[in-house]
């Protein structure tokens, strides 16, 4: 096998098309990141030489906060708008916080009753646990409180991708209007952990602590027989996952943020691959391995 080069070889249930996120069923963690404009560089920058080296079925995108351009690297097009799935959840909890729909994250919302594929979804839920599960009712329920013109409009002030909200309960999902392509995504991540978003400053702590996961908390959306990558003590990561249907078959994607000392990085993997969606996720696993070979997980970039 080439060096960076990893296969997709595990065959898993579909995922039903209306519930188009999975999640780990773990606790959520209540480490708490830090925002800010990023710190001066103290690490030693990415080898570029080992980027050549790096192979990724889909668009991978790499970019330091302390200025420079961004590592780009997969077989796919960094510049094919989709929906972003769940990774929408950051943004729209964002959104849901800063116009009062969500007055206290830590309070709990009843669960509706209905039946879910997931057990996880099938109880009460606050703001924190409802992106950790990215459980799709709760969201459903913000989105129609914060209304059609709310949304477009903070989604205009983010430039967030086309901006489109119909329907307004599942404008995110599969069968929405909103598209948007890694690059834009990976500049409102940016724009998120350098507190450059126009709108919504006041809640970036608690949304940036709401998003703190360790990397092996994806370890189930990985295929089988790959190992989640080596990480420093030291690193704080924050991420987020989706999942949905594209008109090729699926769309998956893993975007955040890591954090290690004197150095952050914001990063995207998104890969469109055949098939109905599916829990396993080339873009977990493709896109910590990428961080893994970079020696980002490990603070030595």
């Amino acid at each position: 096998m080439a060096p960076g080069l990893w296969l997709l070889t595990s065959c898993v249930r579909p995922v039903p098309a209306d519930c188009p996120e999975p999640e780990s069923a773990m606790v959520p963690s209540e480490d708490a990141a830090e925002g800010g404009d990023a710190p001066a560089a103290e690490g030693a920058p990415l080898d570029r030489n080992a980027a050549i080296e790096l192979t990724h079925p889909g668009c991978f995108m790499l970019l330091p906060l302390d200025g420079g351009e961004p590592l780009v690297a997969g077989e796919q097009s960094c510049d094919e708008a989709t929906i972003p799935a769940s990774t929408f959840k950051v943004p729209h909890a964002l959104i849901a916080l800063d116009t009062g729909v969500v007055g206290d994250p830590e309070a709990m919302v009843k669960w509706d009753g209905r039946e879910y594929w997931l057990d996880s979804w099938e109880r009460d839920h606050n703001l924190r646990s409802a992106i950790y599960h990215s459980v799709v009712w709760f969201f459903q329920g913000t989105a129609r409180a914060i209304g059609p013109e709310r949304m477009a409009e903070y989604l205009r002030a983010f430039d967030y991708g086309n901006a489109s909200v119909d329907p307004i309960d599942q404008f995110w999902l599969e069968g929405g209007s909103l598209r948007v392509t890694p690059a834009q995504t990976l500049r409102f991540w940016a724009d998120l952990y350098r507190a450059r978003l126009p709108r919504g400053a006041a809640h970036l702590p608690q949304l940036r602590a709401m998003l703190v996961r360790p990397p092996s908390s994806f370890a189930g959306r990985m295929e089988e027989g790959t190992a989640v990558p080596e990480v420093s003590p030291q690193m704080i990561f924050s991420a987020k996952t989706g999942t949905g249907g594209h008109e090729k078959g699926s769309v998956f994607w893993l975007a955040g943020h890591v954090e290690c000392p004197g150095r952050e990085h914001v990063f995207v993997s998104r890969v469109i691959a055949q098939g109905r969606p599916r829990s396993i996720s080339p873009a977990v696993t493709h896109g910590l391995a990428a961080l893994g070979r970079l020696g980002v997980l490990r603070c030595e970039s």
